[in-house]
């Protein structure tokens, strides 16, 4: 995506009102990215959005060129009022970018981060907005914390905010303490929270949801599964959950190149069963899952990171949820790259897609909450 300018000022019906600019990491091949992109869908349900893709390095999760996002597949259909920018690599050029773009149109001025990627920008970004009297918010997400990768670490870059919105009540409770008095308001919010997967997980765990009888499915699944090198096979196991007639599909399994790693499981299961089952998995894998699946939910209700194996080229599930990958059941290939990625990402806990409208509605109120907000201040004075 290049720099434009078309629709940004005044058009025939007077200068826009009411606009958000929102900035961070733009690429779909990124967890920041897709996160920043559903962000940017749910405020424009409201109002006119700008949305800043600042790519200034390699990001933390990336690789996704062979296993696209679920949810960056559904934002592609969408059309809304966003008008998506490019910034400048060059720190003069987008400082200036900056000030062409945050006027007095603009509401809030909102910056994305991401502990242990190059969040330097966010400085000059909130510099601009101060300068031109704008309310501005900063969105940092809690992720598992090694190294560098701690919320604490950006008080620096991120203290001339009005507002500073994590994901989890300890990096809240830990920055409004270096903040005290003369900083931000802080605030936690479940959408930033990519922690509180359970550490118990040993080894590579995968769960499959293959359809009854869908002998082709099965096969292509364990294909996938047959070209992890032998040098690594000890560290997986995987759990294929499929209801079955006849002897064809535990033969299926039986022939497979690693059959005794595969777990096949042919019962119904109750609800708790299927919770226990996604809460002690790496990652999940569904088969063409039905817009009610059971298995998809659950998996979404757990924050796991989850492939869709589909022979559609339309899923109808998963829009808004971050932690779902796109693979071709028709290809074993696919769903290889895809799951080998999932496993990448199984130290992440993923948002519900119902905390982004819920986010969208802090940073900017509906009329009728901004209301209710008013009404409520006068009764408290």
């Amino acid at each position: 995506m290049s720099w434009r300018s078309e629709h940004l000022g005044e058009d025939s019906s007077g200068p826009l009102k009411d606009r958000v600019i929102v900035a961070g990491p733009g690429s779909n091949l990124t967890i920041p990215g897709i996160i920043v992109a559903e962000i940017v869908q749910a405020l424009a349900k409201n109002g006119r959005v700008t949305r800043i893709e600042v790519d200034l390095s390699s990001h933390s999760m990336a690789g996704l060129h062979r296993a696209p996002s679920l949810a960056a597949w559904h934002s592609d259909q969408q059309i809304g009022g966003v008008v998506g920018l490019r910034a400048p690599e060059n720190t003069r050029r987008r400082t200036k970018a900056f000030r062409d773009l945050i006027g007095p149109d603009v509401s809030v001025a909102v910056a994305y981060a991401w502990p242990g990627i190059d969040n330097s920008w966010i400085q000059e970004f909130l510099y601009v907005a101060k300068s031109q009297g704008v309310s501005t918010a900063v969105l940092c997400a809690s992720v598992p914390k090694t190294g560098p990768r701690q919320v604490t670490s950006l008080a620096g870059i991120i203290g001339r905010a009005n507002r500073v919105y994590v994901g989890d009540i300890a990096d809240a409770t830990a920055l409004a303490t270096i903040f005290r008095h003369h900083g931000p308001v802080v605030e936690s919010h479940p959408a930033l929270s990519l922690t509180g997967k359970s550490d118990g997980v040993e080894g590579h765990e995968i769960t499959a949801f293959v359809p009854k009888d869908n002998v082709q499915s099965l096969a292509s699944l364990l294909a996938a599964f047959s070209a992890i090198p032998e040098a690594w096979i000890a560290d997986y196991r995987m759990s294929i959950v499929m209801r079955y007639t006849g002897g064809a599909v535990p033969e299926l399994v039986s022939r497979s190149h690693y059959p005794s790693y595969v777990t096949l499981i042919g019962d119904d299961m109750a609800a708790d069963e299927l919770t226990n089952l996604c809460a002690n998995s790496s990652a999940l894998s569904v088969a063409d899952p039905e817009l009610d699946s059971r298995a998809f939910s659950s998996a979404v209700e757990s924050g796991i990171a989850t492939v869709l194996m589909s022979t559609s080229a339309l899923p109808q599930v998963g829009m808004g949820y971050v932690g779902g990958l796109l693979a071709d059941l028709r290809q074993p290939a696919s769903v290889n790259v895809a799951l080998s990625h999932a496993l990448r990402l199984k130290e992440l806990r993923f948002p519900s897609p119902e905390t982004w409208g819920q986010l969208a509605r802090r940073l900017r109120p509906t009329s009728s909450e901004r209301l209710a907000s008013d009404v409520l201040e006068t009764v408290n004075d």
